[in-house]
């Protein structure tokens, strides 16, 4: 998305104090790059061209689901193991072949071997960012700016670049009609939320200096325990309520109520005198519209049932948080959100994620790898068989 600026020292301004990052850039100037990709693009000239089907011969997606594996599956132990080199280097587990002619791969992901036809194996991604900040880069493409914090700090701040996801939902903000569904979602919770008790509100999943309004809406699944860890277990359906925050119906409230309330507020919107040109009112309005949209949208409500679906599909994804949640993210996908985000989040206790350390070979042989293949291929398969694979970057 950045290509045409890198390495620039141009000026780009939407509005606030200047603010440069480490590639000269100012921070609140972005999305106004005149002649560099997507940033020079007004966004309601994008949106009225992506509307008209003019943007489909350059990409054929129009949704993306991102699988978050927080703390980083390595590569020796999944996709490229090195199994000729010497000990050292290579992992403790064997090479199996997969679909694809001459590539190998872990042999506790039979499943995705066997389904290999259907993803891209990139082995030429890397970064210089060797620590948790990672996180930033991974999920905004920019290196997290270092003025105001060190590697220590993993929480989010104002300044960081926004994330992939809030890209996408301030583009269909500036779309007029508004939506039953966020466009931007993280699955089954905000990232840091299950560790240590909700302390981390980790960076890079946020809108950063594109400004909150353009952050995710994430449900909350919760842990049974502090050691608890719902991605090595099945899941209750009574555990499994996916809601997003500010957006359920408040006790007592039917949606009788709730038209009643909007038609009363609509009242007085009229009786407002000098404002309908106000620029401020007008993003104001397709905001509360957009949010009562989504607050009664019983497509929105039914997506997040995963009773809906078949015991066999919900088998088949694993009953585990992570399995549940992409069933999730792919009715989202469905019901027409643009950017799912799921994320394997770490709870606590060092072997519960990716980040394993010591615990790293027992935790992927044991749960990690089988989870993962499990899930995974159960995702591909199934959008495969829905069409969804043409149209959804995984």
């Amino acid at each position: 998305m950045t290509g045409g600026i890198t390495g620039t020292t141009a000026m780009l301004r939407i509005s606030g104090r200047p603010l440069k990052t480490c590639n000269g850039m100012s921070r609140r100037q972005v999305l106004q790059v005149g002649g560099a990709g997507l940033f020079g693009v007004g966004a309601e000239s994008l949106a009225a061209a992506d509307a008209a089907g003019l943007l489909q011969s350059a990409a054929r997606a129009r949704s993306v689901m991102f699988l978050y594996l927080f703390g980083g599956p390595s590569q020796l132990e999944t996709f490229d193991m090195k199994p000729e080199s010497p000990s050292t280097v290579r992992g403790p587990f064997s090479a199996i072949a997969a679909r694809t002619p001459g590539l190998r791969i872990c042999e506790h992901l039979p499943r995705l071997a066997a389904c290999s036809d259907r993803y891209a194996v990139i082995r030429t991604l890397n970064h210089t960012q060797n620590d948790h900040n990672a996180a930033h880069i991974i999920q905004t493409g920019w290196p997290m700016p270092v003025a105001e914090r060190g590697p220590a700090n993993v929480n989010a701040a104002p300044n960081d670049w926004p994330a992939m996801g809030s890209v996408v939902a301030y583009l269909d903000r500036h779309r007029a009609a508004s939506r039953q569904v966020p466009s931007y979602i993280y699955l089954p919770n905000r990232h840091g939320e299950i560790q240590l008790g909700g302390r981390y509100n980790r960076l890079g999943q946020y809108a950063g200096w594109l400004g909150p309004e353009y952050n995710a809406l994430s449900t909350r699944i919760r842990k049974k325990a502090h050691l608890d860890n719902p991605y090595f277990r099945d899941c209750t359906e009574q555990e499994l309520q996916f809601q997003f925050r500010g957006l359920s119906l408040g006790e007592g409230v039917t949606l009788d109520r709730l038209d009643r309330r909007r038609s009363l507020l609509e009242q007085f919107e009229e009786q407002r005198v000098g404002l309908e040109e106000s620029g401020n009112t007008s993003i104001y309005d397709r905001h509360r519209q957009s949010a009562l949209g989504m607050v009664s949208s019983t497509k929105l409500r039914e997506a997040l049932d995963i009773r809906r679906e078949s015991p066999s599909l919900r088998d088949r994804y694993g009953r585990h948080l992570f399995g549940q949640s992409l069933m999730v993210g792919r009715r989202m996908v469905e019901a027409g959100s643009r950017f799912v985000t799921v994320v394997w989040d770490m709870p606590d206790g060092a072997p519960s994620g990716w980040d394993s350390h010591e615990g790293m070979t027992a935790s992927l042989r044991d749960h990690l790898l089988p989870g993962l293949d499990q899930a995974v291929s159960a995702l591909l398969a199934d959008m495969h068989d829905r069409g969804l694979l043409d149209e959804t970057l995984v």
